[in-house]
């Protein structure tokens, strides 16, 4: 009989709805397919366990974020004496890890816009150090990275060697074709003559919300009534101020997280995705192979799918509200939003946007083996 290959995942905080969280979710069913034996240590999990996933909550431990992520390092390798596991895969940047899963943008880079005082805190130098103890030159750890973009922006901040950094390709739930498209007119009681735009993720400044609320906005006083669906978790309260000094109370609505985000996506017009910083952006490519146009920027890393696959537009230069309006109008106008998505129809039959999980698995189950 085989001996059990065991892998231990580290990862700060699980909740359903984060991007990093359904990545890490997606891989551990994969590699419990395999008879990999897996073992999660996390401070905090939400929702329910998967059958047969071992977790271990430490809980959050200190006053500060520097030392709850400092006690959450030190419990996890303590713990890992006992585990044993044959690999460790962190999806948060940590000392100790055989394997990293880059879900953010390298905050060395970031940090070159940082304030001065910040980079004062003790925070602040956490970050760096967890960073360079997988970025470094001395580091061994191996790199999961979501595009070329955030590989780029890696490399030009450290050191690794090429041979350690693994660019994947996309992975959205291979579910999601399943999902029918429903009426959102009836059932988020819209005006019958509005589009409908998305907006899709929880922390709300970074994904550009107030910059989609300013869209739409310019759309509906160009006589392009749209109304726009707020899907995510944050505090809407300086949204709902910027809605209302816009007179947009009837055409912004804030629906929470959800679970049926597919069908949404595909009875929707456009999706706006105009974020400040995006390592990747899943919700592009969920968009993509749901035929939803995308008006996105070039901060965030899957903007190259779309253009790649023709799905909509990106703004090149750095972020200039009126810019990207224009280009919005220009798509929204004389059919341009049909035209688009008949242009996308059957990328949702492209393995390719499907296949990261599989293609992760596929290199962490050879390391078990040995």
């Amino acid at each position: 009989m085989k001996p059990t290959r065991k892998i231990a995942i580290l990862l700060y905080r699980y909740f359903p709805y984060g991007g990093l969280q359904k990545d890490f979710l997606e891989i551990a069913k994969e590699l419990q397919s395999r008879d990999i034996l897996l073992k999660v240590f996390t401070r905090t999990w939400e929702g329910n366990i998967p059958e047969g996933l071992l977790v271990t909550e430490f809980g959050k431990r200190g006053l500060t974020n520097y030392i709850k992520n400092k006690n959450f390092v030190n419990d996890s390798f303590d713990a890992l004496q006992g585990y044993k596991p044959d690999l460790v895969f962190g999806f948060n940047k940590m000392p100790g890890l055989d394997f990293y899963f880059a879900a953010d943008t390298c905050f060395k880079k970031e940090a070159l816009n940082k304030h001065p005082i910040t980079k004062l805190t003790r925070r602040f130098r956490q970050s760096i150090e967890y960073e360079t103890a997988v970025f470094g030159s001395y580091s061994s750890t191996e790199v999961f990275l979501l595009n070329n973009k955030q590989a780029y922006d890696f490399k030009t901040s450290y050191q690794l060697n090429s041979d350690q950094m693994i660019v994947v390709p996309p992975g959205i739930d291979l579910n999601w074709n399943n999902n029918e498209p429903v009426d959102l007119h009836s059932i988020f009681d819209i005006h019958l003559e509005d589009k409908v735009a998305l907006f899709v993720g929880s922390d709300f400044r970074r994904k550009g919300l107030d910059r989609a609320i300013s869209s739409i906005h310019c759309l509906n006083s160009n006589n392009i009534p749209f109304t726009l669906l707020v899907i995510g978790r944050d505090n809407i309260g300086p949204y709902s101020k910027l809605v209302q000094n816009f007179g947009l109370n009837e055409k912004v609505k804030y629906l929470g997280p959800r679970d049926d985000v597919a069908s949404l996506m595909k009875s929707s017009d456009l999706l706006l995705h105009p974020a400040r910083e995006e390592a990747a952006g899943n919700v592009i490519i969920e968009s993509l192979v749901s035929h939803l146009p995308v008006a996105t920027c070039k901060d965030v890393g899957f903007a190259e799918e779309v253009k790649n696959f023709e799905g909509g537009f990106v703004l090149e230069k750095e972020f200039n509200q009126e810019e990207f309006d224009n280009l919005l109008l220009e798509i929204c106008k004389n059919n341009g939003l049909e035209e688009l998505k008949q242009g996308m129809l059957g990328l949702e039959r492209q393995d390719y946007f499907f296949s990261r999980f599989r293609f992760i698995a596929d290199i962490l189950e050879e390391r078990v083996n040995g």
